[in-house]
């Protein structure tokens, strides 16, 4: 039966699977993700720079909740083929019931995410509980009737592990932005000291300390550690719920089913 992992050995394995993702696997992430960055990046532009502002705020906001709720359920679908990946089960969910199922679950209940997670950050000890939740929501809700108490079984599963593992990631989040940050320095002036290259970047250097590119390259750098954070999920989801039906089992004698039977069942 599965047993509690050491957090570094679950970073590991979801970075594992995110290689053996397919490519529609990115291609629904990036699909959900890309629309909803350029809304935000376009709002962000709009309130900062913009005359019309205040006429441009509310048509843009509505812009930003359609994009979101659009993001939400093409992860949810990301997230079951990358169930689909680590379980070797090629059963097919995506018909339109499922599709219509998952995405009204998504729309229902993650914006109470852009609420809660931030309110339970503030409070420290349950904002793994809260993330956690709502990143089970993703993967399983939809077509269960008891996905919701499902999803905040298996957040409250295992702790430790949870702590350890969004404890890391912290740390690895803003070590990411400030490479994008200088990544983005970096590329105009290098451009122009080692090509000769002028662009419009650097003829001033007032766009470095923009608030603009600052949002924008923290959106990046979250998506970027979201994906690695679902993958994770992924795999804790899968794991406990293999703990009440014993699949992780079934998934490592069809393995050595096809390997011809060679090897050992691992512990």
């Amino acid at each position: 039966m599965t047993t509690e992992r050491p957090a570094l050995e679950l970073i590991e394995d979801a970075i594992q699977l995110l290689r053996e993702a397919s490519a529609p696997v990115y291609a629904l992430y990036v699909s959900g993700t890309t629309p909803f960055l350029l809304t935000l990046f376009s709002f962000c532009t709009a309130m900062s720079y913009s005359r019309n502002a205040a006429e441009q705020c509310a048509p843009s906001a509505l812009w930003i909740a359609l994009s979101y709720c659009w993001m939400k359920g093409f992860h949810a679908f990301c997230c079951r083929e990358l169930v689909r990946v680590y379980t070797g089960n090629e059963a097919r969910w995506w018909n339109a019931r499922a599709l219509v199922a998952i995405w009204s679950r998504q729309i229902a209940v993650q914006p109470f995410g852009l609420v809660l997670k931030p309110l339970s950050w503030l409070l420290v000890f349950p904002g793994v509980y809260i993330t956690t939740f709502f990143q089970n929501v993703t993967i399983i809700g939809g077509t269960a009737p008891h996905d919701l108490r499902k999803s905040w079984e298996l957040a409250c599963l295992w702790p430790r592990q949870s702590f350890a593992v969004f404890g890391l990631l912290s740390l690895l989040a803003p070590v990411l932005l400030l490479d994008l940050y200088a990544l983005a320095v970096m590329v105009p002036f290098g451009l122009k000291m080692f090509f000769g290259i002028e662009t419009f970047l650097t003829h001033s250097i007032n766009w470095i300390y923009s608030s603009v590119l600052f949002i924008a390259l923290s959106a990046v750098a979250y998506f970027l550690v979201d994906l690695l954070i679902k993958a994770i999920e992924v795999i804790r989801c899968c794991d406990g719920d293999s703990l009440t039906t014993g699949e992780d089992l079934s998934r490592r004698l069809r393995e050595l089913q096809k390997s011809g039977g060679q090897g050992n069942i691992p512990a």
